[in-house]
């Protein structure tokens, strides 16, 4: 009898240890790993889908280097946009917009961030690079599945550093430590939502190859897809540069 209440003893103290759960600094930190590639070049496209209906489509090229903290954005489709580029350098701290009809590189203040990029639903904001441990103060809400998927519910309140939102939700998958979903918040009402989708493990990265950013209080929606990605790939400096956004 001993000998069972002993093992009953250390098999529900053993359910205890494995079944302690991760810290949201550590999930956080974990989606962070997933998320650092030092550098990377894709080709995707958006296709905006207006309240009306409408729709139409953006093609590009797309370059990051250090990590993120250097992006650069070139419009290939249609010929009214082709040849736009998007600078953003200091993880999102300075971005620059350059169109050939102006043949002229303009800074976005940052009072302009909030801007819908090319008319889609994603903002300059939104393509900034976060850091989970300055821009936000976080929490665990509990778990809840995405698509069938079990997830972390996380809340992120941004700090001064933080993008405009009240708040964001974000749900982080379990296994992988992938964000599958966001949800945007101004105030208390829940303005828009960014699903992750196809995701894919390219050289131990699980990265989204879709993203559909919807509006919460409208019918419009905009959907990003990266195709032929390769990630830790050899860029010059000079691309990042605001004198390469003039070159042909």
């Amino acid at each position: 009898m001993k000998k069972l209440i002993l093992l009953a003893i250390c098999t529900l103290f053993s359910y205890f240890i494995f079944a302690q759960d991760y810290t949201v600094e550590q999930i956080l930190d974990r989606v962070k790993e997933n998320e650092n590639i030092r550098s990377s070049e894709s080709k995707g496209s958006q296709i905006i889908t207006t309240g009306n209906g409408k729709q139409r489509t953006l093609e590009m090229i797309s370059y990051s280097k250090d990590f993120g903290k250097s992006q650069l954005s070139i419009y290939t489709a249609p010929a009214r946009v082709a040849g736009d580029k998007i600078l953003m350098l200091n993880d999102g701290d300075d971005i620059w917009f350059y169109t050939p009809k102006t043949d002229r590189v303009r800074h976005i203040a940052s009072s302009a961030k909030k801007q819908k990029v090319q008319g889609s639903d994603f903002s300059y904001e939104d393509m900034e690079l976060w850091d989970y441990r300055v821009d936000f103060e976080s929490k665990i809400l509990g778990s809840e599945k995405v698509n069938g998927t079990n997830c972390y519910k996380i809340e992120l309140i941004p700090t001064e550093s933080g993008p405009h939102y009240s708040k964001m939700i974000v749900w982080v998958d379990k296994v992988r430590f992938v964000a599958l979903q966001y949800d945007y918040y101004e105030d208390e009402e829940a303005i828009k939502r960014l699903s992750l989708e196809n995701i894919k493990k390219i050289e131990n990265h699980w990265l989204p190859l879709k993203y559909t950013m919807k509006s919460l209080t409208g019918s419009g929606y905009t959907v990003a897809e990266s195709t032929d990605i390769k990630i830790n790939v050899k860029l010059e400096d000079n691309m990042f540069t605001t004198n390469f956004l003039k070159q042909k």
